[in-house]
C-alpha cells in the first residue's frame, strides 16, 4: 500500500523564514527569525516533494539529536543549521489535544509535550500558551492575532482552507519562535527512539519512551491506490515519516555501524551509510585484531603466537618433552 506524506491538502508549500539566529529572552534560549533588509524577501517555502528520495528532513533531524548529545558545547549552531534548512518545527499545534485551540480559554495540552514535561494531561491559559513561542508580543497583540485566526475558522467549513491561512499567520509572523531547548530534547527523543528501534531480538527495549511518539491531528485521506497523511507542519511530517519506517517489515531507516549516524539504506541489509564507514570500520577491525597479538614490554613489541591445533594436541599427549 503507498502511503503518501502531503502538507496541507493542496500539496502547498511550507512556509519558512530565509534565515534564522539565537536570541535569549526573558533568560531563554528562542529561534527567532532574521529580518533581512526592507527590500529583501524575508520567505522561503519548503516542498516536501523535493525530499521524497532521500527523507533528509527526518535524517537530518535525528543526527541533530546525535550530535547535540555529543556536541553540547555546539547545540545552539547545530540547531541554526537545521532550521535555516528546513524552517521551525511548528510546535505550538502540537502541544494542544484541540486542533482548534484558539475557541477555548484554556488550551487542553497532550501528554509528554516540552512545556510542563509531565506524562499527564496537563492546561494552560490561552494567552499564557501564546506567550510562549510570542514572547515578545504584548497580551493585546496576542489576542488580536487569535481574533484573526478564529475568523478563519469561523468563516471556512473546510478544512483545506482553514490550516493554510492560519499556517500563514503563524509561520509568518515575525515574532513566532521556538524555544532551543524544546528543539533540542525532540531531536535527542527522536535519536533515542530509532536506537530502541534497532535493537535485536532479545534485548531490552524500552517501549515507554516509544509510546511517547503520538501525533494529535493528523488527517488521513482514502485514495484509490493507498492513504495520503495530511500535516500542517515540519514535526507532523518528522512524525509521520518515522512512523511509516518504523512499521516496515524490512528496516531501511538506521544508525551506521561505525558513525552512529542516521540514514536510509537502499538495501535492508546494509549497516553502514557510506563506503567511506565501511572501509574505516575494516580498518579499526584489522587494527583490533592485530592488537590482541601484540603487547608491549621492556624489551620492545612481543607478539603472541597462537599454535595450531595438530601443535596443541602434540603438546597435550607428551607433557614430558616440554
Amino acid at each position: 500500500m503507498r502511503m503518501n506524506l502531503e502538507y496541507g491538502f493542496n500539496n502547498e508549500s511550507l512556509p519558512k523564514f530565509k534565515e534564522y539566529k539565537i536570541k535569549e529572552i526573558n533568560n531563554i534560549k528562542y529561534v527567532v527569525p532574521k529580518i533581512l533588509k526592507e527590500n529583501m524577501s524575508n520567505y522561503s517555502l519548503i516542498d516536501f516533494d523535493d525530499y521524497k528520495e532521500d527523507d533528509k528532513p527526518l535524517i537530518d533531524f535525528i543526527n541533530l539529536g546525535k550530535l547535540s548529545l555529543e556536541e553540547k558545547e555546539n547545540t545552539d549552531s547545530l540547531v541554526i543549521e537545521y532550521v535555516n534548512k528546513y524552517g521551525l518545527l511548528g510546535l505550538i499545534h502540537d502541544f494542544p489535544v484541540n486542533r482548534y485551540y484558539t475557541l477555548e480559554k484554556e488550551v487542553l495540552l497532550k501528554e509528554f509535550n516540552y512545556i510542563n514535561n509531565k506524562d499527564y494531561f496537563t492546561t494552560i491559559e490561552l494567552i499564557e500558551y501564546f506567550k510562549i513561542f510570542f514572547p515578545t508580543t504584548t497580551e493585546e497583540e496576542i489576542k488580536k492575532l487569535i481574533e484573526k485566526i478564529n475568523k478563519f475558522i469561523y468563516e471556512h467549513s473546510m478544512e483545506k482552507f482553514i490550516s493554510p491561512e492560519i499556517n500563514n499567520l503563524i509561520y509568518k509572523n515575525e515574532k513566532y519562535c521556538e524555544r532551543v531547548n524544546m528543539i533540542i530534547k525532540y531531536a535527542q527523543f527522536m535519536y533515542n527512539t530509532l536506537k530502541e528501534l534497532k535493537k535485536d531480538n532479545g534485548e531490552y527495549i524500552d517501549t515507554r519512551e516509544i509510546n511517547k511518539l503520538e501525533s494529535n491531528h493528523i488527517r488521513v485521506n482514502l485514495e484509490y491506490d493507498g492513504l495520503t497523511i495530511h500535516i500542517r507542519s515540519l514535526k507532523e511530517y518528522i512524525d509521520e515519516d518515522f512512523k511509516l519506517y518504523a512499521i516496515q517489515e524490512k528496516k531501511y531507516l538506521k544508525l551506521c555501524k561505525h558513525c552512529g549516524k542516521a540514514f536510509i539504506a537502499s538495501n535492508p541489509k546494509a549497516i553502514y551509510d557510506t563506503f567511506s564507514c565501511k572501509n574505516q570500520e575494516n580498518v579499526y577491525n584489522s587494527r583490533a585484531r592485530l592488537s590482541s597479538n601484540v603487547t608491549k614490554t621492556k624489551n620492545g613489541l612481543t607478539v603472541k603466537v597462537t599454535p595450531s591445533e595438530e601443535l596443541s594436541n602434540e603438546l597435550l599427549k607428551n607433557p614430558e618433552k616440554n
